[in-house]
Parts: C-alpha cells; sequence; structure tokens
C-alpha cells in the first residue's frame, strides 16, 4: 500500500526562509525544508495499481498559474497541547478553486478523501508533548514572505522511516 497526497511544491527560498523558523525543542520534531509543501488533498493508503488512474485523473489541472504567499504561523491542537505547527498562506481564491476541482477529479475514483473542511497550512513540526507556543507565534506571528507563482501540483508519496516522514514527486501536472 502507498500513502498518496496531491500537493504543491514551494521553491526553495520559501523552503529556506520556512526553515529559518526552527526552534530547539526536544517535543518538536522539525520538517526538513526538501519535505515542506502544500497539501491540496490528502488521499491515504491505496494499492500500487491505482497510482496510475489517480495520476490520469491530475493530467491537465484546471486553472492558470497564479500566486501564492506564505502569512503567518499557527497550530493544530490546543495552546497547551500543539500537535502540529504549521505556516499559513494568504486568502487565495485560486488556491481554493484548485483544491476544489483536484478533489471533484478525485472523487469518482472511489476515494475516501478527507472531509474537514480545507485549511490550507505548510506542516512546519509535528509536536509529540506540550510545547509552549506563546513566544514563538509572537515571534513569527506576522510571516509574510513574497508571493512566489504555482505554476504546477503534484502526486507524492509519503513514507515514514527512522528520520520522520519523507515526501517524494510521483509525478508533476503543469497548470495549463
Amino acid at each position: 500500500m502507498l500513502r498518496l497526497f496531491v500537493g504543491i511544491e514551494l521553491p526553495d527560498a520559501v523552503r529556506q526562509a520556512l526553515a529559518e523558523l526552527r526552534e530547539a525543542h526536544p517535543a518538536a520534531r522539525w520538517h526538513e525544508p526538501e519535505h515542506l509543501h502544500l497539501t491540496l488533498s490528502f488521499i491515504g493508503q491505496v494499492e500500487q495499481g491505482r497510482v496510475q488512474s489517480i495520476a490520469q485523473a491530475l493530467v491537465d489541472p484546471p486553472g492558470s498559474p497564479f500566486e501564492l504567499a506564505v502569512q503567518g504561523v499557527g497550530y493544530f491542537g490546543s495552546a497547551e497541547r500543539p500537535r502540529i505547527i504549521w505556516a499559513g498562506v494568504a486568502d487565495s481564491a485560486p488556491l481554493y478553486r484548485l483544491q476544489q476541482q483536484v478533489e471533484a477529479r478525485l472523487l469518482p475514483l472511489g476515494l475516501q478523501l478527507d472531509e474537514r473542511p480545507y485549511t490550507p497550512h505548510i506542516t512546519l513540526a509535528r509536536v509529540r508533548q506540550g510545547l509552549p507556543l506563546q513566544t514563538f507565534l509572537q515571534r513569527h506571528g506576522t510571516l509574510g514572505l513574497p508571493a512566489f507563482t504555482v505554476e504546477h501540483i503534484c502526486l507524492f508519496l509519503s513514507s515514514g522511516g527512522e528520520r520522520g516522514v519523507r515526501y517524494q514527486v510521483l509525478q508533476r501536472f503543469p497548470l495549463a
């Protein structure tokens, strides 16, 4: 079984700027810069034989290239027990349209997609136990990086290992 998702690759400059937000804390496992991305749709576990039909559904994604900017930081979970520390993105109608269109293409394949409302974010760290966030949020809450152009989406493979989760691009799909 393969664990898949559809997402947006980040330019090197954005990944490096986000990597500079890392802070030493024994409970936080920070993602390596090369693994930072923006998820559009989490697919989950699928058999290897289904990868080709998923990729075929993503060929020629609708929409044209658009600008996207990383903005702000936050967390999932409670302030006392955060689970994930993330960077957000500026409000973007083209991003939401693209996310909805990607999921519309995947649903006919019988995939069980996430039913929660889409919250665009870039996971920076996973937290194993309580982590005081007040200082981090105050220091980086006004984060604003220059916009970058989203020119393609990717089908990613997610795999776990001793050194944490790793993400590999299986295929890129240019926006029209």
